[in-house]
């Protein structure tokens, strides 16, 4: 008996600290997540590197119908084969994927139905296994066998979920999601919207009343857009845009693919069988709306024209459709549009000069399904203010009195003029490509009117004509309005139309602003920061790099300078804010033409080899001003700086104790590391903090710190030099006078 001891006694120090561990769990045990992790973006399960063995019932099995002898493989996976199982109890946290690493082993994984209860051992892991998020799975263990409980084969229920719980307006909501991961959920009466620009294998966007959104991914080959034929299966067509889905059940894991605005998407449902996706009745179609004239003059009456259809249900099915106006925000009159084929028209009245028109489209099938065109009437509707001439300012063109973002000449052809205030060599076209994929930008050219003040008097020019003009030159240009993902722009077809006024003027002066007012999380259109776009704007005061690495959703992808990786995506965008206020705003850094970069080449400067060219960024570094012209691409307003001259000094800050209002431990820098390394940790209150380090056999190697410490940043150095090469873990716990108690443990390598 003595001689087991120390083996039972390093074993309870196993089990006491929690890594590595070979035990048996539930699910939720696995996935469950605290809150203060969640609320900055960290959803990583906190068992990672554990061995475990769960008990669950199989929502999707690896192949269609294994008793049925249908052994089409159902989940996707090349090279692997994948089943999603969920706690018999269908408690929230109960779903997880769980994956094998080949396809050969004898695990009895393509033996499984849906509804089958089962016992399994796997490893806890992440795909992609970044430092923000993922998704957590369990990697199956090869050399055992799937247990098949005895008992009925019962799919569990979905439960009912909505799109809002998943994402705001293009935000990811890890707070209120991350509890369905790997869960069967059903969503119900959303709208079918595009598939991902990025990410193929998000097909569809599904839209809520309110504009959240989810995509559908594709990982059943039922809803394969891609599939494999050799498997037996053939393309899916997706239902179109526009189509309503009355329910869709699905399994929602966390993406690691890009959406369409160009970043890690949260959470997405992945619907199994064909049945999984109930279609509604589908409301006419409402496209190519047109104006003539499109610059309405005093006289002119103006007739609206669209394509008006519905051919998804019910062929030639449209019932009825009228045109919706309003004059000088007043009641809005209401006229029949008559139909053409599929062309439906109707003729608005003449208006005095300077007159506001704002008017939207109704059109009915004959089920009494309804869309509306624009589709949210109280956000957007199309406009216009009627003038002496297609001549104008730059606000005429770009000003909207509504939160739509859209040009009221959208489309048509106007004159305007102004000063350079970025051109090629400022904002010069980038590409880049890296194991993450490829990444452009166009080149821009881009115009402001120095006599107007509060916004709304900046706009791109764009064409090669446009190219060999430069900063300070007054130009009048001619050319068509587009709205080119979101922002606004004047296409200049040839050479003539585009004409030198004068050169050498001094640039209008930029507009001082906070980063809250052009903040990472305004929609498109919001006007608060739509009025902006275009324009030289300027954060005068010393700002702090927030995040060094910032998707399209919500959290860092990284802590640190890291070169774009196809599972840790570094578009060059970071995200500062001033000291106090609190709020995120978006900076460009690989549009202009500067030294400064954070990391996301490989042949410049970033984390791993800072002696490369260009000047590395880092998170909590200070900016004592920052300049640059607004753009608006990938659902984000972000400030493009031109020049090294549009960045203040930086200097190496430490944040303040308002910039982090939750707990968090960081991963250590540098790891590996040899022999010293630090260890960074943030205590939003005053709290008695341990910091330890154990070795894999879950002994105690050193305390680094045991006592009280101030809220704040805190940062310690550990030195290895004593101690072996190796895999070590540290340890932060911190328990509140209030009683809140955090603890987090993460892994680091000596390498000597």
């Amino acid at each position: 008996m003595k001689r087991i001891l120390p083996y039972l006694a390093a074993f309870a120090m196993i089990a006491a600290v929690g890594f590595y561990f070979f035990y048996t769990s539930t699910i939720m045990v696995v996935q469950t997540v605290p809150n203060d992790s969640l609320a900055i973006g960290h959803d990583r399960s906190l068992k990672i590197g554990d061995t475990v063995t769960v008990t669950g019932r199989v929502v999707a099995p690896s192949v269609v119908n294994a008793s049925g002898n249908d052994f089409r493989i159902l989940m996707r996976g090349n090279n692997s084969r994948t089943i999603y199982i969920q706690d018999t109890s269908n408690s929230i946290w109960g779903g997880i994927i769980v994956r094998q690493s080949d396809t050969v082993s004898n695990t009895g994984i393509t033996n499984l139905d849906s509804g089958m209860k089962v016992t399994l051992t796997g490893i806890v892991g992440e795909f992609p296994d970044i430092t923000s998020s993922g998704a957590t799975q369990l990697k199956l263990d090869t050399l055992s066998i799937i247990t098949v409980l005895p008992t009925v084969k019962k799919r569990p229920a979905p439960i009912n979920v909505n799109v809002s719980d998943f994402d705001s307006l293009g935000t990811v909501k890890f707070l209120t999601g991350e509890k369905y991961e790997g869960m069967y959920v059903q969503l119900n009466n959303v709208t079918i919207g595009p598939q991902s620009q990025l990410g193929s294998r998000n097909i569809r966007r599904l839209i809520d009343a309110q504009g959240n959104f989810i995509y559908l991914r594709d990982f059943s080959n039922f809803y394969s857009i891609f599939p494999t034929p050799s498997w037996g299966w053939t393309a899916w067509t997706p239902p179109s845009i526009g189509a309503t889905v009355t329910s869709i059940r699905g399994v929602i894991i966390n993406s690691a693919y890009a959406d369409a605005n160009g970043g890690l998407y949260g959470y997405v449902i992945v619907p199994i069988y064909p049945n999984d996706l109930t279609m509604g009745n589908t409301p006419p179609f409402i496209s190519t709306v047109s104006r003539n004239p499109g610059v309405p003059k005093p006289g002119n009456t103006v007739q609206v024209n669209a394509v008006i259809t519905d051919t998804l249900d019910h062929p030639a099915s449209v019932d009825s459709c009228q045109l919706y106006y309003s004059v000088n925000r007043g009641a809005y009159t209401r006229l029949h549009m008559t139909p053409n084929v599929n062309i439906y028209s109707a003729t608005m009245p003449a208006q005095p000069l300077g007159t506001l028109v704002e008017y939207f489209i109704r059109a009915k099938d004959n089920q009494g399904a309804v869309r509306l065109n624009p589709s949210d009437t109280s956000r957007s509707t199309y406009f216009y203010y009627v003038r002496n001439s297609d001549t104008m300012s730059i606000k005429d063109i770009q000003y909207t009195p509504n939160n739509g973002g859209y040009s009221a000449y959208n489309g048509y052809t106007v004159y305007t003029k102004g000063i350079i205030t970025a051109d090629t060599s400022d904002i010069p076209a980038f590409s880049f490509s890296s194991e993450g994929g490829s990444q452009t930008s166009p080149r821009r050219v881009i115009i402001q009117d120095p006599l107007i003040a509060g916004g709304w008097s900046g706009i791109w020019i764009d064409g090669a004509p446009t190219d060999q003009y430069v900063k300070g030159q007054e130009v009048m240009v001619t050319g068509q309005v587009v709205e080119t993902n979101g922002m606004t722009k004047i296409v200049v077809a040839t050479q003539g139309d585009i004409q030198l006024i004068s050169s050498n003027n001094p640039l209008p002066n930029f507009e001082e602003l906070t980063p809250a007012v052009v903040a990472d999380n305004k929609i498109d259109g919001d006007t608060t920061a739509e009025k902006w776009e275009s324009v030289l704007i300027k954060f005068a005061n010393q700002c702090v790099i927030s995040c060094i690495n910032a998707p399209s959703a919500s959290g860092c992808t990284s802590e640190y300078p890291l070169p774009d990786t196809s599972f840790r995506r570094n578009y060059g965008e970071i995200l500062v804010v001033y000291p106090g206020e609190n709020i995120e705003a978006r900076i460009e850094l690989q549009d202009g033409n500067h030294s400064k970069v954070n990391g996301w080449d490989k042949t410049m400067a970033n984390y791993y080899n800072q002696n490369l060219p260009g000047q590395l960024l880092w998170k909590w570094d200070g900016i004592s001003s920052l300049q640059g012209v607004l753009y608006y691409a990938f659902g984000k307003y972000k400030m493009v700086p031109r020049t090294n001259a549009d960045f203040g000094n930086v200097i190496a800050v430490e944040p303040i104790g308002e910039i982090a209002t939750q707990f968090y431990l960081k991963q250590n820098y540098p790891n590996p590391f040899n022999p010293v390394t630090n260890i960074v940790y943030n205590l939003p209150t005053e709290a008695e903090v341990t910091v330890k380090i154990f070795n894999l056999l879950g002994q105690e190697v050193m305390t680094l710190v045991s006592g009280i410490q101030n809220r704040g940043l805190h940062e310690i150095k550990f030195d290895g030099r004593n101690l072996a090469s190796g895999m070590y873990i540290y340890s932060m716990e911190a328990n509140t006078f209030e009683g809140t108690h955090f603890r987090d443990v993460k892994k680091m390598v000596l390498v000597k």
